[in-house]
């Protein structure tokens, strides 16, 4: 087809040449799912006495209304899961590709003559739009979150897990995970507190002990014992204790999501 084309283009023009044959009259002539209509209509016009189920034998041929029916059937279906759905889209492939090295023909007019210009499909161009967004976002981000408190992931799609859970839930995950959690040290970043100790192991601030999301999850002794669940589930699912876990790393691990949000909802 040419260059900046992609497999899904190769299989709707293939659709479409196929749509165009069937189209034609004699291209249905003497093919099997011809003498399977012409079978059906024979059996429509017999008397009613005389009708049996498909699977049932003929008195003209014993097999032919059952085969032609089960047949039929393996046709329609044949596209779900069938290897050569995985041979057709090789060829897709190759036909989006480079044709001159894989015998694949040019996309042409429909008058046959080939275009002087090399066309862009519209899926080629979300696809090169993707490839292009992704490692730009990426890169905006690790700019922008120059402290290292939110940590993304290194592969795969967001973590959906938090997304199922209860808003209120949600919203402190999401907050904590960027650093924008109501804790001591933001409230005294955006000036809403004069100093960020932690007010639920420290009330009268006499240790002195910052309230960070690492004292939070590991440290602070009002919630310890919730903190005890927290890190032996976590250890459970990734073989990695409570002292080799920093808490960005923690909340951007889909394994740690679900004991980290049942954390949230105990606390």
């Amino acid at each position: 087809m040419g260059y900046y084309q992609e497999a899904y283009d190769a299989e709707c023009a293939a659709i479409a040449r196929a749509l165009a044959v069937a189209a034609r009259p004699q291209a249905w002539q003497g093919s099997y799912l011809h003498r399977c209509d012409r079978a059906d209509d024979a059996r429509r016009t017999r008397p009613r006495s005389d009708l049996r189920h498909p699977g049932e034998a003929s008195d003209s041929n014993p097999t032919q209304a059952g085969t032609c029916h089960r047949n039929r059937n393996q046709l329609v279906s044949s596209a779900q899961g069938i290897p050569g759905n995985e041979v057709a889209d090789g060829w897709a492939k190759l036909a989006a590709s480079e044709p001159d090295e894989h015998g694949a023909e040019w996309l042409t007019r429909a008058d046959g003559t080939r275009l002087p210009e090399r066309p862009t499909s519209l899926a080629h161009l979300r696809r090169r739009a993707s490839e292009k967004k992704c490692p730009e976002a990426r890169t905006w981000c690790e700019r922008r979150n120059l402290n290292g408190g939110y940590v993304l992931r290194k592969k795969g799609k967001p973590d959906p897990t938090p997304t199922r859970a209860e808003k209120r839930t949600a919203s402190r995950f999401y907050q904590l995970k960027s650093g924008h959690a109501i804790t001591g040290v933001y409230l005294k970043s955006v000036v809403n507190r004069p100093d960020d100790h932690c007010w639920w192991c420290d009330p009268k601030n006499i240790s002195g002990t910052q309230q960070t999301r690492d004292h939070l999850f590991k440290y602070c002794s009002r919630w310890k014992d919730q903190q005890a669940g927290l890190w032996a589930r976590v250890k459970e699912a990734t073989k990695r204790g409570k002292q080799k876990w920093r808490v960005g790393d923690l909340l951007a691990d889909e394994r740690c999501s679900p004991a980290v949000l049942d954390f949230l909802r105990s606390t």
